[in-house]
């Protein structure tokens, strides 16, 4: 029993050198708004905002309460087309689409896919996605209507 601390204390300390070793969010989000800069594709806007929906899916492996599918969407009463606003719907209100399965090109790794719209305007489809995946801690973004994609490293 007396050294049941201590073992728990050493695989503490061993394990925060790999946490530490990653980049900040935030860098990484910078990064890749000057990586999209220079081959001239739109950049994210909301800087912030992806910063913070990386920072959620590492650690809780969901998007954020205010994400919805279209599924959900569509059942609460929005038309499904891109021109019209979620917020037109009192439910959807502050709502974002994501978390549906992605379509576009096939993405190194294994396991299913998804996307989430990143700098939606009053409700409205986005052209600029992340794309990410339960089993992996590494993301894409594109801002292209999904012709091209960056890839974002892990980051904390």
């Amino acid at each position: 029993m007396k050294y049941t601390l201590p073992i728990l204390f050493l695989a503490v300390l061993t394990a925060v050198p790999v946490y530490a070793d990653l980049p900040q969010c935030s860098a990484v989000v910078q990064a890749a708004n000057q990586q999209l800069a220079k081959q001239n594709n739109k950049t994210v806007q909301d800087e912030k905002k992806l910063t913070a929906l990386l920072k959620t899916l590492n650690r809780d492996d969901v998007l954020p309460a205010e994400y919805v599918t279209r599924e959900q969407a569509l059942k609460l009463g929005w038309s499904g087309k891109a021109e019209d606003s979620l917020w037109s719907i009192w439910a959807l209100n502050k709502k974002v689409l994501g978390g549906d399965p992605w379509t576009g090109k096939p993405l190194p790794g294994k396991g299913k896919w998804y996307s989430a719209d990143v700098d939606s305007v009053r409700g409205l489809r986005s052209n600029k996605h992340l794309i990410y995946s339960p089993e992996s801690a590494t993301r894409y973004l594109t801002t292209d209507n999904d012709a091209t994609t960056v890839t974002l490293p892990p980051c904390q």
